[in-house]
């Protein structure tokens, strides 16, 4: 417990230094560990949710609090049958793919603990494991935005075991328009380090987001597109105004 609280004391230290965080909204409210600007959400917002696993309480709660519908991704067969098994409100759309730079099938490797279904493009259990891929369905976002009719989205979580690194930049060169992106960087992962992750964070920021919070375990990050709050202020004044 100690090494672990050590370990997050020093990820938090590297992105104050780093000058990660950008500026704190103070309107922001925490939905299933993840940090939340709500000021701009109503029922027919756009939100997207990708890499469901076996744990959807963020998705059903944007459902529950705001009336949003919520289309979900995840490529994997546990999450595909996990899914299958529950009861589901009909605002909560599944889809069988996940996201990527390219529109094809993609292997992801089984998670280290058995139960889990945090499945990733990386092999995280060491040269010496032997286990096997599972080939899994995936999109680029411009791909599924087109298919589902979308031309922006309002709110976006993605916590994709990894694949953040390719997509990310491919949204970028596609010109994709989100408003608030929730995402879980995994500098952690062996392939990857806090200096990619950093990198990741400025292509966002000259894509003209701010970064508004940096959880505690210094993973997960929540942007806001530049001068969205003071145009959502302005926007609300205006209609309690008329």
């Amino acid at each position: 417990m100690i090494v672990k609280y050590l370990k997050q004391q020093l990820r938090q230290h590297r992105l104050r230094r780093a000058g990660v965080v950008d500026i704190a909204t103070p309107e922001q409210i925490s939905i299933s560990g993840w940090s939340l600007w709500p000021e701009h959400i109503r029922a027919d917002s756009i939100v997207y949710s990708f890499g469901v696993g076996d744990n959807i309480g963020w998705d059903l709660e944007m459902i529950r609090r705001f009336g949003a519908r919520v289309h979900a991704f995840d490529p994997t067969p546990a999450s595909i049958a996990w899914v299958a098994r529950q009861r589901l409100p009909r605002q909560f759309v599944f889809h069988d793919f996940g996201i990527s730079d390219f529109d094809g099938v993609l292997d992801f490797y089984p998670p280290r603990r058995q139960g889990s279904t945090h499945y990733s493009q990386e092999r995280r259990s060491g040269p010496f494991d032997r286990s096997q891929p599972v080939p899994g369905r995936v999109r680029r976002l411009a791909t599924i935005m087109q298919k589902l009719g979308h031309r922006r989205i309002d709110v976006l979580k993605i916590d994709v075991e990894g694949a953040e690194f390719e997509a990310i930049p491919d949204w970028i060169a596609s010109g994709i328009e989100f408003d608030q992106l929730l995402i879980e960087i995994h500098y952690q992962f062996h392939s990857r380090s806090f200096r990619m992750g950093l990198e990741l964070v400025q292509r966002l920021k000259d894509y003209g987001m701010q970064c508004v919070h940096a959880s505690q375990r210094g993973f997960e990050f929540t942007f806001l597109r530049r001068g969205l709050d003071k145009m959502r202020r302005q926007a609300s004044v205006q209609r309690r105004a008329a």
